[in-house]
């Protein structure tokens, strides 16, 4: 037997639409004839046959029939003419190759068996896959389990092996990108010194004039694996400034100060510091670096000296423990956290994991784990480290400090930094000093710190290359370096394979950005004074840790450096790679908005990262403790959404937990996604598999491995059609939302994960858009604010901060002038230098116009022009009062039922994803902010339209009672008019048809009393008393199980239980499918004359196998009955059953992870199993720690009878 895709029914308009049969698994013989000319018109939905004429074949028929028998239980169901024409029924149906999977095709080690690349690629193109992103990597794991290496990314052997690629992904349509490097971070052996990544690094010494000074600076410490010459010198220096600052003296200590959140006044009460353990014990010794003298100050106004209060001081014990500090309750808008010094007497560093302030309701309100530009959260607006650097344990690292609990660290640099009170003092000395760094200088009198900065590489290489293509990272704030980089790979392909335009090459693609410590480029003063219109030589101080004159003007001098990084990286890395690959005919896709703090410091606003590149990509990983920090889905769709994108590709499943996982598992997290905005999944990772990788095979240190040696292989198509319909309906039409967050210009900005916003509350959905957005395509039509391709929105939401960009705050201005309704604080100041102080006048002068009297506390609302500012009412508040109630919402008889959601508009109607967050079956009332149109069930695992029967419409919207099974997802779609009559009501539990144009018809699994009530007022009832009881298949089974991984070929279980308790350790740890079989006799007053008994109701016999992990397959008298791989797992049997002996096998197919437990606990000849991976989790835990998952069909197994019930709506 082989799997047959799809069949073609070929319509009387000549077009043929294939209907999806490996959804469900369905197993055909290959010599059937299963394609015939019908009329479009006959055809009913679902394979509703009883209409359709005889020349539809018995066999066509049963299918058809199978289909419709073989989805989960829904609350209503309805049958109805499908125009299969209509394009959005046909790609959902048959979804094209833009909406099926990619996946991250990694050659490990840059091996490739060129004999199997055929192999591989027709079974990647069967199962449903559209393209692949060739990723050359280096593998991790077992070094001796991992494959020999290829060539050189980019050798004349690795283009070959792409050319090949290419032939074959087109002979099966699948399109293809290439990593533009091995691994990441942009590098490769071809990168010279000068266009490798750069960092700013300095040193200081203190001299005594009056005095002649003649002697070479002392050369700043640079990374130890930097470039080199022969003689051990390094491979690339520019001296950047060279500065004499007099008299300036030492803070007394380390100073941190935060802004707590929503620029709110807070009540606090005690605060807890944790002292950090060193990361380099044997240095420093047992005292570590442990802080000692502290102090804590806050201010309820501004962050000038005299305006805070210092609450407590006090001493930190040399431990780690938690150390918790209690003071009189004070009111603070800032605290000032003061360190003085450590116990360690022989270093002047502190170090500190953790400073949390509580406030009097018990909430740490002082340390953020997300960044949310949108409410600006608690962070450290203030700190005196190296404030450039982005070093691993930095305090001021380049996201603003922020770090999550005491597992992050804060490393004072040295000690307390220096306090520059008059910038005009100093010295720039630059042009003294000669190449080799020798300063010839008349030191004038008086005490001198003189600091010598030096642009240097930082070393950085790739990050896990192939063996023979390791190289030094680009600097990707050089617009050359990158323009050559990506001009390398583009010629080189050209000329192995010429035109690229006829090949399946259409995207390089650029991984996220994960450089550490890259802050310069050579020519940054040069771009910085363009950029900001002034010489930022005096402020350099402010990188090395100095205060420069005050606090406000170091703050300021920040972020102006940020905004300049953060745009370079754009310009010169994302925008010019994708303008160069352009010129070649390809495109750029990138993952350009992170992952960002604080996995990773990435200097950009995320946004206009990801806007300036032709395809953008985010990331999930579904198993991470801290799984948010790294889901990079609402950011990249926010981006998508505001650039006017289609697609919102997602690296998807990406983790460590390697094979423990199957469909069902990693389906809540594709959900999640989903109701984020993703609508193109990129697996991770599928690496290249030949034979003599074995089985599970090569694959790389993280992912959920997608490849031909899954066990569940053979079943993964039904998976992948549902992430391929999911993907297709999301990609339709325009992003529903009612709320666009501005989250400002600070520079490094980034979205979050989908969250609720307290003041907007459930049901309402939003965007965030960036300041180019504002700017450039922004607009006001009709009172809604405008983007190009047609999204809107109700409200702009400025972000909780003092400050704001003038351009940003004329723009507003346009907004309001058009009618546009903007909500948030007003700025009371400009950001940054340039131009100040008159910007901050000038910001002042146009809030104070704008917002008029309105305050946020007396006075909420000002209109200006044809618009209006709001301030200090709840968003929620503000849409209901103007007529728009919740997009989505849903009542349950439990309280804690948690629906997801998403929402597009096309021109047709509207299209709403929902998913249930819980693992359990669910009964909801949904309502829908539509009117006047009739709702349909798109079943998603099955490609399956339904007319839902039962809807009313309400004030607020459009009722609909939905069913959704554990962990279950649908769409409901309005494209049509409301049709009469119809049901508004209907008992939970029951399955509803509507037949023809006034009749319904009810499935029953449970005898009872029913009822249902019409949409013009009749109460119907019913009463259903002839379904027998279930009948539990019990007694023994006969288990086949697949040899060559350590069980017996055959088994007798007794009893259903897991394998992982069976007594033999070969069926304990067995990985792989096992075929469950045996015989029984159906109840013999369930049948008639052979058939199910039939009496005045049509009856209906299901097959519940209870409870399996991870996939089942149902064969009953040789009749497969499909693939499955989520709950409920029921299927039906009616046309199958006999009315003797029946004859049962179901193949359970669990992971390799039960098979890699035991193996690790063998003897290295003795085992199964080949890899090179042999730990899971995070972190890595060895196999033989892992427990085992239970697997096996576990039941109970049960006949169900339903009965079905025609009932008129109008009689």
């Amino acid at each position: 037997m082989k799997y047959i895709n799809t069949i073609k029914c070929m319509f009387s308009h000549g077009r043929a639409i294939p209907i999806p049969i490996t959804t469900i698994g369905m197993r055909l013989p290959r010599n059937r004839t299963y394609v015939k000319r019908v009329a479009a018109s006959k055809l009913q939905a679902l394979g509703m046959v009883e209409n359709t004429k005889s020349w539809l074949n018995t066999s066509t028929i049963n299918l058809l029939l199978l289909i419709v028998t073989l989805l989960i239980p829904l609350q209503a169901r309805a049958a109805e003419k499908i125009d299969f024409t209509n394009p959005l029924v046909s790609g959902f149906l048959d979804p094209p190759k833009a909406a099926k999977p990619s996946i991250y095709w990694l050659w490990l080690n840059g091996y490739v068996n060129r004999d199997y690349l055929q192999t591989e690629l027709k079974q990647f193109s069967e199962k449903g896959i559209g393209g692949l992103c060739i990723f050359d990597m280096g593998a991790r794991g077992d070094t001796k389990a991992a494959p020999p290496a290829g060539p050189a990314y980019m050798s004349d052997e690795f283009i070959e092996n792409i050319a090949y690629t290419l032939e074959l992904a087109g002979k099966f349509n699948l399109d293809v990108q290439l990593a533009a490097c091995s691994s990441w971070d942009l590098g490769g052996s071809w990168v010279q010194p000068h266009h490798a990544s750069m960092g700013l690094y300095h040193t200081k010494i203190r001299i005594k004039g009056p005095a002649d000074y003649d002697r070479v600076l002392p050369f700043p410490e640079l990374p130890p694996n930097r470039p080199k010459t022969p003689d051990g010198k390094p491979a690339f220096v520019k001296n950047a400034a060279v500065l004499a600052i007099p008299e300036a003296k030492r803070q007394p200590a380390h100073e941190f100060i935060f802004k707590l959140p929503r620029n709110d006044i807070h009540r606090i009460d005690h605060v807890i510091l944790y002292n950090a353990q060193s990361d380099n014990p044997k240095r420093y010794g047992k005292l570590h670096l442990f802080a000692r003298d502290f102090s804590v100050a806050v201010s309820a106004g501004n962050l000038e000296e005299q305006s805070f209060r210092e609450i407590i001081r006090d001493s930190l014990t040399p431990d780690t423990k938690a150390q918790r500090f209690n003071f009189r309750q004070a009111e603070a808008r800032y605290v000032r956290l003061r360190v003085y010094n450590g116990h360690n007497t022989n270093f002047n560093m502190v170090q500190l994991a953790e400073f949390e302030v509580y406030d009097t309701n018990g909430n740490n309100i002082a340390a953020s784990k997300e960044i949310d530009r949108t409410k600006d959260s608690a962070l450290i607006i203030l700190s005196n480290s190296q404030r450039a650097s982005d070093a691993k344990w930095n305090a001021d690292n380049l996201n603003d400090g922020q770090k999550s609990g005491p597992n992050g660290t804060w490393l004072s640099v040295g000690p307390p930094p220096l306090v520059i009170k008059d910038r005009s003092r100093i010295l720039d000395l630059t042009k003294q000093v000669n190449i080799e760094g020798k300063l010839t200088w008349k030191v004038p009198p008086g005490e001198w710190t003189i600091i010598r900065f030096v642009c240097a590489n930082t070393g950085e290489k790739l990050k896990v290359p192939s063996p023979n293509s390791d190289g030094l990272a680009t600097d990707h704030f050089s617009h050359e370096a990158t323009r050559v980089f990506i001009q390398y790979i583009t010629n080189r392909l050209k000329q192995k394979i010429g035109d690229l335009r006829p090949t399946a090459l259409k995207q390089l693609y650029l991984p996220s950005y994960e450089v550490r410590g890259a802050t310069w480029t050579p020519d940054f003063l040069e771009q910085f004074e363009k950029y900001c219109q002034y010489d930022m030589t005096p402020y350099l101080p402010a990188l090395a840790g100095c205060v420069i004159e005050n606090q406000d003007i170091t703050s300021r001098f920040l972020y102006d450096y940020r905004k300049m990084l953060g745009d370079l990286l754009v310009d010169a890395y994302y925008r010019t790679a994708s303008e160069t690959a352009n010129e070649a005919n390809l495109g750029i896709e990138a993952e350009a908005g992170g992952p960002g703090p604080p996995v990773h410091q990435v200097p950009v606003d995320a946004l206009k990262a990801l806007g300036s590149i032709d395809e953008m990509r985010g990331e999930f990983w579904p198993w991470r403790e801290y799984r948010s920090q790294l889901w990079i889905v609402k950011e990249t769709a926010c981006a998508a959404h505001i650039y006017g994108r289609r697609r919102v590709h997602m690296e998807a499943f990406t983790g460590f937990r390697h094979w423990q996982d199957g469909p069902f598992d990693l389906k809540p997290s594709a959900d999640r996604a989903f109701c984020e905005g993703m609508n193109h999944v990129v697996w991770h990772t599928s690496s290249h598999q030949p034979p003599e990788a074995g089985k599970p095979g090569w694959v790389y240190g993280a992912g959920s491995h997608l490849t031909p040696n899954l066990t569940w292989w053979s079943k993964a198509k039904p998976f992948i059609d549902y992430l391929s319909r999911c993907s297709f309906m999301l990609q339709q039409g325009l992003f529903a939302a009612d709320v666009c967050y501005y989250y400002g210009d600070q520079g490094f900005n980034f979205v979050p994960a989908k969250h609720i916003d307290p003041s907007l509350g459930y049901g309402y959905d939003y965007d965030v858009a960036n300041s180019e957005v504002i700017l450039n395509r922004m607009s006001v039509k009709d009172g809604r604010f405008t983007l190009p391709d047609g999204m809107h929105y109700e409200l702009l939401v400025l972000p909780d901060r003092k400050d704001m960009n003038l351009q940003v705050l004329r723009k507003i201005k346009e907004f309001l002038t058009a009618g546009g309704t903007v909500v948030g604080p007003k700025p009371v100041q400009s950001n940054g230098l340039t131009d100040y102080p008159i910007k901050d006048q000038q910001v002042k002068q146009l809030a104070d116009l704008l917002w008029g009297d309105c305050d946020g506390k007396k006075v909420f609302e000002h209109r200006y022009s044809d618009g209006k500012i709001i301030w200090g009412r709840s968003l929620r508040e503000i849409l209901l009062a103007r007529g728009i109630s919740p997009d989505f919402h849903y009542t349950s008889d439990k309280d804690d039922t948690d629906l997801d959601y998403i929402h597009r508009r096309t021109a047709e109607g509207d299209i709403y994803f929902i998913r249930n967050r819980k693992n359990r079956r669910e009964f909801v009332n949904a309502y829908f902010r539509v009117t006047a149109r009739a709702a349909e069930l798109w079943l998603p695992e099955t490609g399956i339209i339904l007319q839902q029967p039962v809807y009313e419409q309400k004030p607020d919207g459009i009722r609909v009672p939905l069913e959704l099974a554990s962990f279950g997802s649908l769409f409901v779609v309005f494209r049509k008019p409301v049709s009469r009559p119809h049901l508004v009501s209907l008992d939970p539990g029951i399955n509803a048809t509507i037949v023809g144009e006034r009749e319904v018809r009810v499935t029953v699994f449970k005898n009872g009393s029913y009822k249902m009530k019409t949409s013009d007022g009749r109460n119907i009832k019913f009463e259903i008393d002839q379904i027998p009881s279930a009948f539990q298949l019990t007694g023994p089974w006969d288990v086949n199980f697949a040899a060559g991984w350590g069980a017996p070929d055959s088994a007798t279980f007794a009893e259903l239980k897991s394998w992982t308790k069976h007594k033999n350790p070969g069926i304990r740890n067995f990985s792989g499918t096992a075929c469950y079989k045996r015989e029984f006799v159906i109840p013999p007053q369930w049948f008639e004359n052979g058939n199910p008994v039939r009496d005045t109701l049509r009856r209906k016999i299901f097959l519940d196998l209870g409870k399996l992990w991870a996939l089942g397959e149902v064969t009953l008298n040789s009749q497969s009955l499909g693939i499955l791989w989520k709950p409920p797992y029921r299927v039906e049997i009616t046309k199958a059953a006999r009315a003797s002996q029946n004859k049962l096998e179901v193949e359970i197919t669990n992971t390799w992870a039960n098979r890699l437990v035991g193996d690790a606990k063998l003897p290295p000849d003795q085992r199964y199993c080949k890899t090179n991976i042999t730990y899971s989790g995070t972190p890595g835990i060895p196999w033989k720690n892992i427990p085992l998952r239970e697997s096996g069909l576990l039941g109970p197994v049960e006949l169900v009878q339903a009965v079905e019930k025609t009932i008129s709506l109008t009689k």
